[in-house]
């Protein structure tokens, strides 16, 4: 009896001990994932980068046309950009061009520095920026939103021709699907023109001769108002000569022919007394 009781004994002993002996390996190991979700918890979210178009508008005046043409040209090539367009005509004798430049966003503030080192002088100079940041934020959820909603309709399609559906419901699930591709190839375009135009900034550049830009008239003689006071003259002078024709159209004519009238009758009267006289 003894001997089972020691027995018993033992055996509770040693359940108790590889109990704990599980339930501290069971803690030792319990803070592990603890531990990877705090450091998850830690890691900053990202945040969605600035997307800004910024576009300019800038004339110069210059010595050379042509060489200007040639230094913005190189310039804006150093940089990473390029000349998307072109207009250089002749006014007269002297050139004068007309550029629709792309350049780097991040390089617009040094290529628009170059720009004035071109210039003799600048005449006018405007920058404009728009964020489309959020458009774009906006674009991703929706395209997600329609691949998604593409999935489920593939997923559909594939179902309706295993359960052998009607020909109409095959084509009504294609058409859906294909609103859709059509409206996630417009999204992408959208987006990737935004990105684009956010990464290049447009610069519209007006060159000039300095010739042209000189005034022909010196200050002090003002020929509009010259040709303004002429032309006063001018109207005065006919609105005198065809007050005077109305004058004598109207007034003078009917007084001049009735006189007429009556010497005439008066002569003829006389006349045809003096034949009977005779």
């Amino acid at each position: 009896m003894r001997k089972l009781i020691a027995l018993f004994v033992i055996l509770l002993v040693f359940g108790c001990k590889k109990a704990e002996t599980s339930f501290i390996a069971e803690k030792a190991a319990a803070p592990a994932p603890v531990q990877v979700q705090r450091v998850a918890d830690q890691q900053p979210k990202q945040q969605a980068q600035p997307m800004i178009v910024r576009t300019a508008s800038v004339k110069i005046i210059v010595e050379d046309t042509s060489k200007a043409v040639d230094a913005v040209t190189k310039s804006v090539e150093a940089q990473g950009g390029y000349v998307s367009g072109s207009n250089v005509w002749r006014d007269g004798e002297l050139l004068r061009a007309t550029l629709i430049l792309r350049v780097p966003s991040a390089k617009l503030t040094t290529a628009l520095a170059a720009i004035r080192g071109i210039a003799k002088r600048v005449e006018n100079e405007t920058i404009s920026s728009e964020e489309v940041t959020q458009e774009y934020v906006d674009l991703e959820s929706q395209l997600r939103n329609l691949e998604a909603t593409e999935a489920e309709l593939r997923q559909l399609m594939t179902d309706i021709r295993k359960n052998a559906r009607s020909a109409a419901e095959v084509m009504e699930m294609h058409r859906q699907i294909t609103a859709i591709h059509a409206e996630i190839e417009r999204t992408k375009g959208r987006m990737r023109y935004l990105s684009q135009v956010a990464a290049m900034s447009n610069v519209t550049l007006e060159i000039v001769p300095d010739f042209i830009a000189q005034p022909v008239v010196e200050p002090g003689w003002q020929p509009v108002v010259i040709v303004k006071d002429a032309s006063r003259a001018l109207v005065g002078v006919l609105q005198a000569v065809a007050t005077a024709a109305i004058w004598v159209l109207i007034y003078l004519v009917p007084i001049v022919g009735m006189l007429l009238l009556v010497t005439t009758v008066l002569w003829k009267v006389y006349r045809r007394a003096r034949t009977r006289a005779a």
